[in-house]
Order: C-alpha cells, then structure tokens, then sequence
C-alpha cells in the first residue's frame, strides 16, 4: 500500500497560483525534467511558467530567489510542545457515541389534553393515500408524529388537518405536483384517509438510552459495544490526523519565529491579484461580477476588503512557502515524479476531478499555473517533512499561562 502523503494547509484554507522561481525566463528543459528547484545557475522549471497570453498567471513573471528572501534560523531539532496528548478516553468514546446517538434519536413525545387541531400542532395520525382506488407504494403509514405547518407532506395535507378534531377520520383530496420525484404519483389525483389519533407535544424531560435495541434499529451493528468499538476507532483516526496536522502548523509556526523573510512586494502583489480571478473564475458566472458575488455571499464585503484580506493572508502563506523553499534548496531536496504524481491522483480522488488539467485549472489561474504551483508546493512539503523528522515534539505539555 502506498503511504498516503500528507500535505499542509498554507495558514489560510486558500489554493492560490504559481510564483516564478528563478532570476529569469528559461528555454524549457528537457522532457522528463521534474526540478522545480533554482539551480546555482539562476534557472527554473519552464513548467512554473506561463506563456504570458490572455489569463496568465501574473505571478508567473515575477523572478526571486528563495536563498536571498529568507535568512534561515537552525532549524534542526527544533523543540514542539503541544497540550494535547491525543489520546482517546473511554469517557470521550461514551460522551461521542451518546452525543451521535442522540442526534439520530427521534424526539420522545407525550400525549396532551387537547382536542382540536391548531396550526403549530403535533398530531400523531394514521393515514393512507390511494389513487384510483388503490394504495400507492410509501403513501401509508401508522402512529406516525407529524407538526402542522412543517410542510412535511404536499399542499393541503396539513392544512386539511385543521380544525379536525382527536378521533375524527377525514378524506383529503389533493393533488401530487407534476415535478414530484415519485413518477407513479407525480401530478395525479389522489385521497388520502387520516386518523387523528391524538395531539402531542416533546416531552424535554424524556431520558435517552442508548441500548441494543436503538443501535440495531439505526446502525448497522448489533450491541452497543460493537458500536462503541466503532466510535473508538473513528476518533483513534481523527486524533491520528490531528496530531499529525497539528504538529506540521507547530514546526511552520516556529520555523517563522526562527528565520526571517524579506517578501518580495511585486510577488505579494501578483500572488495576491492571481487568487482574486482564480477566485472570480470559480465563483462568478457570466452575468455574476465579483462585487455582486460577494455583497450577496459574504455580507456585503467590498472588493476593497476582500483584497485586504486576501493580502494579509497571502504574506503569511508566501512567508511559509519561502521559508519552505529555501530550505528544500539548501537540503538538496528536489520532486520525485512518481511520487508527485501519486499525490496528484490522491487529491483527484479526493475532490472529484475527472483529469489532470481540471486539477491543475482548480488551483491556479490556467492548468498551467495550478501544476507549477502544486509542484513547488509538494517539495515544500517535503521540505517540511525534513523538519518535522527531526523536531523534538512532546504532547501533553501543560499550556503556558499568560
């Protein structure tokens, strides 16, 4: 089985597009060329460039050297103390299969005194829908809790329900609409028969107990502690990738508190007005502008604030990939082209890309771009991977008070 390669989120949850590595535009390299690198030569992989046509990438132009950005504080056994020891506790395995259980449960009602249906009422019916004369599949059901004015059911049901009184047996005749999922149905007369059985209400002071019974009704296991077991293994997962996550932010927070970065401004700037179209690109149709997208999606926001929040985070992003870059330089730590290309495939998978250029178009200004990009991004992570080997991690630590 192939190791799973675990990537970093660059401070921001943010896919932004390539930046130029190197002092100028090279001729492309030689097929089969996987250096994303500077070479001593001043060189880059022609992959990280773009053509500089319509919809370039404007950080493609920019030329910089990693080695010159960043003076690198000792990065080798780098000391990560962490408070929590991501251990799973019976009492967290208790507490989550209770909770989850609980969330699946149906709400537990008691009977009332009431007599007349009321809209906001809760009835418990028996019902029965038949068309033509005949009951129709899943259009009848017994003891069955339903709240007037939930719009549960199609026009009129509910509405029918009205004024009815506990005990009362009614016919309602309604009508399916014509996009109803069900075709059987879908636009056709029918009747429907309910009993009104009686009006109930929640009962807030109905314990829950999570039994046998409960766990074979709604899951697919048969005693509780098999379900517990597999509650214990979800979060031993979660944990697992938590720790991992968690770590990898840790040794990227200290690695810029260790070194420090001069951020080229025309990159900032590039970087930043590259992710604003890819970000328009994904987000906005042709009759959507990115002004109207984001006054209805992100309240109001002014194209002005979004660039300064886009730039604030980009420095912080840029500030780790340079970090990441130089260090990859100075260890020699250059992409493998299998293993590059195993990761692509993993986040096709993940987020449902049917090609590589769909992958590459979703994280960049053009396919171009986005492939420059994830590649300088996998041999940062890889340089990543260096430092936290041999970072000297320890869980548990009890947090520092202010």
């Amino acid at each position: 089985m192939k190791k799973k390669i675990m990537m970093i989120l660059l401070a921001a949850v943010m896919t932004v597009s390539a930046g130029a590595c190197g002092k100028e535009k090279q001729e492309k390299p030689e097929s089969g060329s996987t250096d994303t690198q500077t070479d001593d030569k001043g060189g880059k992989d022609a992959d990280a460039e773009s053509d500089g046509g319509e919809g370039a990438a404007k950080a493609d132009q920019v030329s910089y050297e990693a080695d010159q950005c960043v003076t690198l504080g000792d990065y080798s056994a780098l000391e990560i103390s962490l408070p929590n020891e991501y251990k799973v506790t019976k009492a967290q395995i208790d507490d989550y299969a209770l909770s989850m259980a609980q969330y699946n449960a149906k709400p537990v009602y008691k009977d009332t005194k009431k007599k007349t249906v009321e809209d906001g009422d809760t009835v418990n019916i028996d019902y029965e829908g038949k068309k033509d004369g005949v009951a129709f599949p899943n259009g009848t059901d017994e003891d069955f809790n339903l709240t007037i004015g939930s719009n549960s059911f199609i026009d009129g049901f509910e509405e029918g329900l009205i004024g009815k009184k506990v005990g009362e047996t009614v016919d309602l005749d309604l009508t399916f609409p014509e996009n109803y999922p069900s075709e059987d149905v879908a636009g056709a007369d029918v009747v429907f028969t309910v009993k009104i059985n009686k009006i109930v209400k929640e009962d807030p002071d109905a314990k829950f107990e999570l039994n046998d019974e409960f766990v074979q009704e709604n899951y697919n296991y048969q005693t509780v502690d098999e379900f517990k077991e597999k509650v214990k293994e979800y979060l031993e997962e979660t944990n697992k990738s938590s720790k991992e996550v968690d770590t990898r932010q840790a040794v990227i927070n200290k690695l810029q508190e260790i070194c420090e970065v001069k951020l080229p401004d025309e990159l900032l700037e590039a970087r930043t007005a590259d992710y604003i179209v890819q970000f328009t690109n994904n987000n906005c149709g042709d009759d959507t502008t990115l002004k109207d997208y984001l006054s209805a999606n992100y309240n109001g926001m002014t194209e002005e604030d979004f660039k300064s929040n886009i730039t604030t985070e980009m420095q912080t992003n840029l500030k780790t990939e340079l970090i990441l870059e130089a260090i990859a330089n100075k260890e020699g730590i250059q992409l493998e082209e299998e293993a590059f290309q195993d990761y692509v495939q993993q986040q096709m998978e993940v987020y449902a890309h049917e090609t590589e250029e769909d992958f590459y178009k979703a994280n960049g200004v053009d396919a171009k771009s986005g492939e420059a990009y994830e590649r300088k991004i996998f041999v940062c992570n890889l340089a990543l991977d260096k430092v936290v080997d041999s970072a000297k991690v320890t869980y548990g630590a009890a947090e520092e008070s202010e």
